[in-house]
């Protein structure tokens, strides 16, 4: 991986910039948050067709292993995120448009998920009240 120092503001050199860092794990989240959607979008079709309880609970514990995972990636991006916000603050560190369009990105796919989501909840639901 590659990283970047920037000058502080007395122009001596300023710890190495936490974007790569960011940008890298944006990225591999990003990757998960697409594995996440995919498998949100095979659960709706599996509710849809019928499929068992026991296919669709694979592609939950699939869905739950990947948000461990942006979990874990979130609580690594702790450090390098406050970093990023104090250099930004301080006027040292230009904002980073890979990330902003990154950052983005994420959020978009997210919304995405949650629409999926909730079409899940109301067909889940709509198993059960015709189950009851």
């Amino acid at each position: 991986m590659t990283t970047h120092t920037t000058a502080g503001p007395d122009g001596a050199a300023d710890r190495e910039s936490p974007v790569p860092v960011l940008l890298q794990v944006y990225a591999r989240e990003r990757e998960l948050y697409v594995e996440i959607l995919r498998l949100s979008r095979e659960q709706t079709a599996m509710i849809r067709r019928g499929e068992s309880l026991a296919a669709v609970r694979r592609v939950l514990t699939a869905k739950r292993d990947r948000l461990d995972e942006v979990a874990r990636l979130e609580r690594l991006l702790a450090a390098p995120r406050r970093s990023w916000q104090d250099r930004r603050r301080r006027g040292g560190q230009p904002a980073a448009a890979d990330l902003q369009r990154l950052l983005q990105e994420l959020g978009g796919l997210i919304e995405e998920i949650l629409l999926v989501e909730a079409e899940n909840d109301r067909l889940f639901l709509e198993l059960a009240h015709g189950a009851a």
